[in-house]
């Protein structure tokens, strides 16, 4: 489809800035003699009521959000066990999310036990590893969902036995909920849209033809960045041609078989733009089809493999949703929740790190052990209390 767009402003461009420019400072997460606070947040304090509440988008019953420094609390005093359950470890984004989760619990004396639903499909799946974790009496659980509003009812089960819940990652409507450590994926996908917008600018193109692999339909952040980036194309002074939208889950030969299928169709395209599997895949599938001089690829977010794509030149950008930091957070916010501080009020419900866009400009100004933790980290899926 279509569509003339008119030339404004670019919204984003200031924030993205100016969060850049705050993160500039902060230290790589697991070094031995430097604490990893205090980063740069976004918070929002206030109740928390979901009515009218937009994917990925703060609740309106929320305050107004604060800029702030985030930093850890004291170790709880007992001994607490966190289920922690996942989407899946098939890709080095979520063990990423896993070495910050367990180095946060492991030294505040936390013990963990770790599920994975086995992909985005898997929506039944998780709804019996959280009452799994139920059953076993874990004191609480943190959740990176699936699915927007499918675990709505097993979280109410789990506040209702005085289980209290963290959301990391990806967002969930769930009325029940604690207390949330995330990123608004709409923004991620607005910095990734004035990236592309001004890039194909400063090439000259007067349309600019795009196809998009937000990832899983059902997880909330894939429309949700496509709902961003596409808001932020509004600053694009020509004509953007979106050629296909194509959704799938983020193992690696579903990707592929998508970037495949849809690069076949649309051989005409500028911009591969997407999530982090289809930018990893994307190079070497556009060197088989002879694309490689004349299609750009850009991610919605970051892993370590794209990270050597970027470093190398092929893969333009990726936003960072720095989701180490989000594991971090998440086990923090539970933490205080054991401490007896109250979500809203003594800490935030919500909050997230700000979000740099990792180019082949500015790579060299962001580690790899910040972004994603040690080169030769491996999964770690149960931790003892006080190990």
């Amino acid at each position: 489809m279509t569509r003339r767009i008119p030339r404004r402003a670019a919204v984003l461009a200031a924030g993205a800035l100016a969060l850049a420019l705050c993160l500039a400072a902060v230290p790589a997460p697991g070094a031995d003699d430097v604490p990893w606070w205090p980063i740069q947040v976004k918070s929002w304090y206030g109740i928390y009521d979901p009515g009218g509440k937009q994917p990925g988008r703060a609740a309106v019953s929320l305050d107004r959000p604060r800029l702030e420094e985030w930093t850890p609390p004291r170790p709880p005093s007992g001994r607490y066990t966190v289920g922690v359950c996942v989407p899946h470890l098939k890709d080095p984004y979520w063990v990423a999310v896993n070495y910050g989760v367990i180095e946060e619990a492991r030294r505040l004396g936390l013990g963990v036990d770790m599920t994975m639903a086995g992909g985005y499909g898997g929506g039944d799946v998780q709804a019996d590893h959280l009452r799994g974790h139920l059953r076993d009496g874990v004191d609480g659980v943190i959740l990176a969902a699936v699915d927007y509003a499918g675990n709505d009812q097993v979280i109410a089960e789990l506040r209702e036995a005085g289980v209290p819940v963290v959301e990391m990652i990806t967002d969930v409507l769930a009325p029940a909920v604690s207390a949330k450590a995330l990123v608004s994926y709409h923004e991620v996908g607005g910095l990734v849209g004035e990236y592309v917008a001004g890039h194909a600018e400063r090439a000259g193109l007067d349309t600019v033809r795009i196809v998009f692999f937000p990832g899983p339909r059902n997880a909330g952040w894939a429309p949700e960045t496509l709902a961003g980036f596409m808001e932020a194309m509004d600053s694009y002074p020509g004509s953007v041609d979106l050629a296909d939208v194509a959704w799938g889950d983020t193992g690696r030969e579903e990707q592929a078989g998508l970037l495949r299928r849809v690069l076949a169709a649309h051989p005409d395209v500028d911009y591969v733009v997407g999530n982090a599997v289809a930018a990893e895949a994307a190079p070497d599938i556009l060197r088989e089809l002879g694309l490689a001089d004349r299609v750009s690829v850009v991610s919605s977010y970051i892993m370590p493999s794209l990270y050597r794509r970027i470093r190398s030149g092929e893969v333009l950008a990726a936003a960072a949703d720095l989701n180490v930091y989000q594991g971090r957070m998440a086990v923090d916010m539970m933490a205080r929740i054991f401490n007896g501080e109250v979500p809203g009020r003594d800490f935030p419900f919500r909050s997230g790190p700000f979000i740099p866009m990792i180019t082949v400009d500015n790579i060299g100004d962001h580690l790899f052990k910040g972004l994603f933790g040690p080169r030769d980290y491996l999964p770690v899926f149960h931790l003892e209390p006080g190990e």
